[in-house]
């Protein structure tokens, strides 16, 4: 059972350095269609970030049969985490085409990066709760950027349907083009986490909110972060606020109820877990954790149904 944080921290297996390793290059190109509303240098970083993609999906083949290789199973989600992770860009060129409405512009983006194999086996060797961490930053992240992607599609469509209303779309446009950029600092964090840099990660965190202050993942992922270095009642403000900002993610109240738990405050950590079941009625790490709470709080009958339940669900 693996969540964002978890409350045992297993230590991982010690994997022996892959045998003829090697570096692996990809390449891969995408487009966005840049409006006149919309600035070149954002347009860019749009179109690398598709690319960048492309690329990742190539070298996620690769990565998939680097741990067959050495026996290890992993899962979808922990490969594309893995491969963004350790993926070097190396090399990015623009080419700008101008549309014949004269207005807008298409910028495509080709991006090589390299892979390093030996870089596969070091993520195999991390703590499992670290892989667990990334994995779970990264699931986030992907969510909030395909939001953000959804959002300025849509804001297209009105842009054409309605240009009159191009004042106002257009302050929209920006506003926007300011969750990409918080989403694209998000994006180093894990990277940052990665090479065990939490006072960067942290401080990118805190650029994500400057520029995006509505953003509950990166509220969620500095909590993580606060939690990661022992800094319990900074992990519970961080989390407290992404339950505010998104009050239907179980993940916050999950991870909230373990820094209670740290805090030694079971009664409120019980109240938390009590949350995420209410939102994840299937979570078994959620029961296991609530029946620890009420075993502390002499809630044996509750303690032993909790954990029943979260047997049955495992």
């Amino acid at each position: 059972m693996k969540k964002f944080l978890t409350a045992l921290i297993a230590g991982s297996l010690l994997i022996m350095p892959i045998a003829n390793a090697e570096v692996r290059t990809y390449e891969g190109t995408d487009e966005y269609i840049m409006s006149e509303f919309e600035t070149i240098d954002i347009a860019k970083q749009r179109a690398k970030q598709k690319a960048e993609r492309v690329a990742q999906e190539q070298a996620g083949v690769f990565v998939e049969g680097t741990t067959e290789v050495v026996n290890m199973m992993v899962t979808k989600d922990e490969v594309r985490t893995m491969t963004s992770g350790i993926l070097k860009v190396i090399d990015v060129q623009y080419k700008l085409t101008p549309l014949e409405d004269g207005k807008s512009l298409i910028v495509q983006a080709t991006v090589k990066a390299d892979i390093d194999s030996d870089d596969v086996g070091k993520w195999l060797n991390r703590d499992t709760s670290d892989r667990a961490n990334l994995v779970e930053h990264n699931i986030e992240l992907e969510k909030a950027l395909a939001a953000q992607e959804a959002q300025i599609a849509e804001l297209k469509r009105q842009l054409a349907e309605k240009p009159q209303d191009s004042e106002k779309i257009s302050a929209q446009i920006q506003a926007e083009d300011k969750v990409f950029l918080a989403n694209q600092k998000l994006a180093e964090v894990g990277k940052l986490y990665y090479n065990g840099d939490y006072s960067g990660a942290i401080n990118l965190c805190s650029k994500a909110i400057e520029l995006n202050s509505s953003s509950a993942t990166a509220y969620l992922i500095r909590g993580a972060i606060y939690y990661r270095l022992n800094n319990f009642n900074g992990a519970v403000a961080d989390f407290n606020k992404a339950i505010e900002l998104n009050p239907g993610d179980f993940k916050s109240f999950y991870n909230r109820g373990l820094a209670h738990v740290k805090l030694g405050d079971y009664r409120l950590a019980a109240e938390d877990f009590s949350g995420a079941i209410t939102r994840n009625p299937n979570d078994a790490d959620s029961y296991y954790n609530r029946g620890l709470c009420r075993q502390r709080l002499g809630d044996f009958y509750g303690a032993q149904s909790d954990l029943n339940k979260a047997r049955s669900l495992q």
